[in-house]
């Protein structure tokens, strides 16, 4: 009996020896730390009630994958107390309300920072990683924030204001646009509503903005959709620029203005993004430069500002240029490959990797020419994404010969990662939809995979077609039969909103497993 007693004592202390071990496992900061980390936003937020130790662990990792958002908006009562880990990343939403007319009386409160933010950014300044302001409608919260406190671990910055605004408020004095040292500032978005016209807005907005990338040594990335531009001398490390520029009248004084910011950080940049809007074509014999960039590696065009740099396309003057992107800014532009590339003329060998992204309007069949002369102007692509918007047009016959002719054009390429992907487009010459004609999908699908069964680098390529509602019916025809067997080697093939009815998706599957090919198909 005595046995029995001392048995069962000893399983219960061997019971509470693995409890409290398993508690210490569970309150253990270094395991707790691995397990976190995995964790997304929701959960992060879920455990974090557990109690005091995992709320403290699980603020480190919510902290730098979430935000906390402050609002102007007079409902918006905000945080009053929150765990300081969690102000690493802060987001700021501006009252955009307004129903001024021509001259704004709202209140003072809506040009200045959320009360609740402005209480606690002394405590938390230190620690924030990254800074957003959403409808900035006045000069004071930027000037109110830069010039009064320090952020020593700031990496990324946002701003979103609104142009039209910004004209209607007085500007601030110059001395409130200096900025104090951000030496941890990486990425800096700027975005200010093109409506702002006022010279002296644009002027403060851009004083501002500069005030700040001096501020910044070690900027690396700045996205700038506005119409003035920076002077990025300051900036040693600089790398990456994406930039948005506006047709407002004056394109020959803003082209100017945009070169000599390219200028300024010529020797540092790997990666360069330009997008032109506007309503007219730019004139690119009176803006067309000469550009020259010893360390870029990716370059992003449109159609509209691949004439500015015309033939700076080269080894000479892009000599570690490995990506080169160029895509149709408003497909409904039924802009062809030949247009974006007729002003290129010298080859680039070094170039690897290839990104088009355009809409195929085959007139006196100009694409397939294009085709052939960007295998000629690029023969080293070993990557190739093409992403065509193909027109619906009546009738069809010459309109998929120079379809399956374009893309015979490219097959010469011996590619290590080929991805093709094409759409039926909403818009056509015949309006929003033009007429009904279900039998346009699939023989837009049967002269693509016949255009693409001699490509040599067949096997390395995934196609994506994708219909649509007025012109995208699956039909399995003897031709799709046949079209899709002369590419039966290609990597994937995938059709996405193709109608389908029962008979066509069982008789599809059939001939898929009959032939072991790697086919997906959702309506």
């Amino acid at each position: 009996m005595q046995a029995r007693v001392d048995q069962a004592a000893t399983k219960l202390e061997n019971l509470d020896l693995v409890t409290e071990v398993t508690m210490e496992a569970l309150l253990n900061p270094l395991i707790l730390d691995k397990v976190f980390r995995s964790m997304d936003v929701p959960t992060l937020k879920r455990v974090r009630l557990v109690c005091t130790v995992w709320a403290d662990v699980g603020a480190t990792f919510l902290g730098k994958k979430a935000h906390l958002t402050f609002s102007t908006w007079p409902e918006d009562t905000g945080l009053t107390s929150f765990h300081h880990k969690l102000a690493n990343n802060i987001q700021l939403r501006f009252n955009m309300t307004c129903f001024c007319y021509h001259i704004c009386t709202c209140s003072p409160s809506l040009t200045k920072l959320p009360s609740n933010f402005a209480i606690i950014l002394p405590k938390i300044s230190e620690k924030l990683e990254t800074l957003e302001f959403f409808g900035v409608r006045a000069f004071e919260p930027a000037q109110e924030i830069w010039s009064t406190y320090y952020f020593p671990n700031l990496t990324r910055i946002s701003i979103l204001a609104d142009g039209d605004d910004l004209d209607e408020k007085q500007p601030p004095r110059p001395e409130m646009a200096e900025f104090r040292l951000l030496p941890s500032l990486k990425v800096f978005f700027l975005e200010v509503s093109p409506v702002c016209r006022k010279p002296s807005s644009r002027a403060v907005m851009s004083t501002i903005c500069q005030n700040l990338v001096n501020s910044a040594p070690n900027l690396e990335e700045f996205h700038l959709n506005t119409n003035f531009y920076l002077d990025l001398t300051a900036c040693k490390n600089f790398k990456k620029l994406t930039m948005k520029h506006f047709d407002w009248g004056s394109d020959q004084f803003e082209i100017s203005e945009m070169t000599e910011m390219l200028e300024s950080c010529r020797t540092t940049l790997e990666s360069l993004t330009l997008d032109y809007i506007g309503w007219d074509d730019v004139p690119y014999a009176i803006i067309e430069r000469n550009l020259y960039f010893p360390n870029l590696k990716h370059l992003r065009l449109d159609d509209y500002d691949a004439g500015i740099i015309k033939n700076s396309l080269n080894v000479t003057n892009l000599p570690k240029l490995k990506l080169f992107s160029l895509s149709s800014l408003d497909i409904d532009n039924m802009c062809i490959i030949f247009a974006m590339l007729d002003s290129h003329h010298l080859r680039h060998t070094g170039t690897t990797s290839l990104d088009i992204d355009c809409t195929h309007y085959p007139e006196f069949g100009l694409d397939v020419e294009a085709g052939r002369k960007v295998v000629n102007l690029f023969p080293a692509v070993k990557e190739l994404k093409l992403k065509l918007t193909v027109e619906f047009i009546i009738p069809y016959d010459q309109y998929f010969l120079a379809l399956k002719e374009t893309m015979q054009s490219f097959g010469n390429w011996e590619l290590a990662c080929g991805q093709v992907e094409f759409e039926i487009g909403s818009y056509s010459v015949y309006g929003t939809h033009g007429p009904y004609d279900h039998e346009f999908g699939s023989l837009m699908v049967i002269a693509v995979l016949q255009g693409m069964a001699g490509w040599r680098g067949l096997t390395k390529t995934s196609i994506e077609f994708t219909g649509n509602l007025w012109h995208a019916r699956f039909r399995l025809l003897d031709e799709m039969r046949e079209a899709i067997l002369s590419c039966r080697t290609i990597k994937s093939l995938t059709f996405t909103g193709f109608q389908m009815d029962e008979e066509t998706k069982d008789n599809f599957q059939t001939f898929i497993g009959e032939h072991n090919l790697q086919i997906s198909a959702t309506d």
